[in-house]
């Protein structure tokens, strides 16, 4: 009998935080996303016995977790909430402002009531803590701490129940309370993993060290295989040995934890090459997952169908290794996708998905679902729990369906295997390098490395063994791939100067390790000025837009503002209706808005635009057509055809923090911005640009 057989792999992974030459843990996402994440996710799977998957720990961020757990973390967060807020000084506060409403304000802000109402504060005052009291700031520092706490602690951490339900007037005899509790929590969560392993309810995959590329570690022109058209550094220097010792690191430190060798990997982001198979073959690794991309470049034959099975990539040499290959669209629903909708809406649209696939083909089929495992819950109403119940407790009752784990692939000789000899390069993303290399910025950071690398080179043989092992490392470090992610325009994060910091910061420790003076150019940013310049530009000039939602009048918007909203999420999202919004007013202060996006073209009849200008806010129905309307005693002219395009009469505005949401059908599907206020500014058309 043909069956579809399902294979999970959730990927935990967090960029490295720690200085060892300053010994402090500089970013706090390791905890935090800890006690939210990393023990949630095998714990959901735990409730459903009979559903199998497999969880990719990065060694770099098991190390960082063993850090904490053996009180070597030096969080500076963590030491700063441990303070007294009466001892507080400017240092400390602008640190807790950085993190301390980091959390997604509808899932994890909003229902703590008294977190919510220190939020709108906060945010109506310049995103300070200047007019807080230190009782104020207390508060907000638990109730910060209990936002990132998952379901398990919420409901088998008597602290964690207890100061929910208390919800305000925290002592700092509490805060500390509870910091504690949940460093020692911390202390469970390799255990937990290794025991559910130990059961064959999961398996635990491994991935390069400290998170690098690994073909352009081994090749850079790897990225030229990837896209002829890349734009490589100026310089070169050689990383091959780096790759090597990537993977012997992550073997050892797996077999430190886990008392075996690891037989499957996750490459950093599915990067390969035809050089990285070949060096996972040497180490022994039996198995390695990618994109669909990489498989549908690597044939000659397309068909959607070839997905469906496991792979063998056999080298010149006759060595081989098995291959799995994710399907790109079912795990961008999970990431992407589902938090909108209702969790068993969700889950029945997840598996009706499946039961396609299952029907299209006569024989059995493997399919891959491979993701972040923890950064698209925050998301998610409940941090996700009710929609994993509801997807693995379906799961379970279909007999057409089965989980298995890599790891067992051998145990399934009903999957016919597909045969590789060769592989194309690249990673999950576009099928390229372009979010490592390429860009000014990216390339820039390559070319400090290359100038540090190749004078390591030249002076290698002077240092003794232990200062040659602190070198290596540092490297490693500065390898990884988030530096690179950050860098250029492919990502926003609210915290890109701070990893551009960190990057240089362990090319500096480089230098200062070999005795060398440190060059200029290390201490200058790469991120020289906001990188969310071009997010959002100011109106150069009056603007009278005639209004009718048709793209044929683009000259009419030649002088208006601009706010392009996919700087603020990554290349992966697809899930924005509006992309990009025009804006300015006219001399007689009417003000005016187009709203444009691929996915606006076919919404619903039932669709609300709500637009937000400090107090004001304007309720916008949207239909075919032109029509008029009333809004906060505003007289409102509406189009819509393959834009949305809205005038707002006699809105004498100069200067306004600006957000929207669209709401279709009755469910809100974007709120934008997501991370930072933007300013519509009218105070001058001087060619101003202004940034958010």
């Amino acid at each position: 009998m043909k069956k579809l057989y399902l294979a999970f792999l959730w990927h935990m992974h967090q960029p490295y935080y720690k200085d060892s030459q300053a010994n402090a843990t500089l970013m706090p996402w390791v905890f935090l996303h800890t006690i939210k994440d990393y023990y949630d996710m095998p714990w959901y799977l735990s409730k459903h016995p009979t559903i199998k998957a497999t969880f990719n720990l990065v060694p770099s961020l098991l190390e960082q977790i063993q850090s904490y757990c053996q009180d070597k973390s030096k969080d500076r967060l963590i030491t700063t909430l441990k303070y007294d807020t009466t001892s507080l000084n400017q240092n400390d506060l602008t640190l807790l402002e950085n993190y301390i409403f980091a959390a997604n304000v509808d899932q994890m802000i909003k229902p703590l009531s008294r977190y919510h109402e220190l939020y709108l504060k906060y945010v109506g005052n310049e995103r300070t803590l200047k007019s807080f009291s230190h009782a104020e700031i207390l508060d907000t520092q638990v109730l910060f701490l209990l936002s990132w706490c998952g379901n398990y602690l919420r409901q088998n951490s008597r602290i964690v129940q207890e100061f929910l339900a208390q919800g305000r007037g925290f002592s700092h005899i509490q805060k500390t309370q509870l910091i504690d509790a949940l460093l020692n929590f911390m202390e469970k969560v390799i255990p937990y993993y290794k025991n559910l392993s130990t059961k064959k309810q999961i398996a635990i995959s491994t991935t390069p060290y400290y998170h690098p590329i690994l073909p352009l570690l081994i090749d850079r022109k790897s990225a030229k295989e990837a896209k002829a058209s890349v734009v490589l550094p100026r310089s070169e220097a050689s990383y091959q040995e780096y790759a090597t010792l990537n993977m012997s690191h992550a073997i050892k430190l797996y077999e430190e934890l886990f008392a075996q060798k690891p037989k499957g990997i996750w490459p950093s982001e599915g990067s390969v090459s035809k050089a990285t198979l070949d060096l996972l073959i040497d180490k022994g690794i039996e198995w390695v997952c990618s994109d669909e991309a990489i498989l549908f470049k690597s044939l000659k034959n397309i068909h959607r169908n070839e997905l469906f099975k496991p792979y063998r990539y056999t080298s010149k040499e006759g060595k081989s290794i098995h291959l799995f290959f994710r399907d790109h669209y079912l795990s961008d629903l999970i990431g992407f996708e589902y938090s909108r909708k209702d969790p068993k809406e969700a889950a029945r649209h997840f598996v009706e998905h499946l039961r396609n696939i299952y029907l299209s083909g006569h024989d059995s089929m493997l399919v891959s679902i491979i993701l972040d495992g923890e950064n698209a819950w925050e998301f998610y109403p409940n941090n996700a729990m009710d929609f994993f119940d509801a997807l693995y407790a379906m799961l379970a009752q279909e007999e057409w369906c089965q989980t298995l784990l890599y790891d067992e692939i051998d145990e399934y000789p009903q999957l016919g295997v597909g045969s590789l000899d060769t592989i194309a390069s690249g990673s999950w993303i576009n099928g390229n390098f372009d979010i490592w290399i390429g860009s000014r910025d990216k390339n820039l950071a390559w070319e400090l490395l290359d100038g540090t690398k190749n004078l390591y080179d030249r002076l290698k043989n002077s240092f003794d063994a232990t200062t040659q092992a602190k070198i290596d490392e540092e490297f490693m470090i500065a390898l990884g791939s988030d530096w690179f992610w950050w860098y250029g325009d492919d990502h926003f994060t609210a915290y890109a100067s701070q990893f551009d910091e960190q990057f240089r910061g362990h090319l500096k420790n480089i230098y200062l390790l070999m005795g060398e003076s440190v060059p200029s150019q290390i201490f200058a940013p790469i991120v020289t000025q906001n990188k969310t310049q071009c997010f959002h530009i100011a109106p150069q000039d009056y603007i009278a837009p005639q209004i009718n939602g048709n793209t044929n009048n683009f000259y009419e918007w030649l002088n208006s503002g601009y706010i392009d909203l996919r700087r603020e999420l990554s290349t992966m999202s697809t899930t924005l209706f509006i992309e990009e919004v025009l804006y300015g007013k006219d001399r007689d202060h009417s003000l005016y808005f187009a709203f444009r996006g691929k996915k606006l073209k076919n919404i619903s009849e039932d669709t609300l635009l709500i637009l937000y200008c400090d107090d004001k806010v304007f309720r916008v129905p949207i239909s075919k057509g032109i029509s008029e309307m009333i809004s906060n005693t505003k007289k409102i002219v509406v189009g819509y055809e393959n834009i949305i395009e809205i005038s707002i009469h006699e809105c004498f505005l100069h200067k306004s923090k600006f957000s929207c949401e669209l709401i279709v059908d009755g469910k809100v599907e974007q709120k934008s911005p997501l991370y930072e206020d933007v300013v519509l500014s009218f105070e001058n058309f001087n060619l101003q640009k202004w940034y958010i």
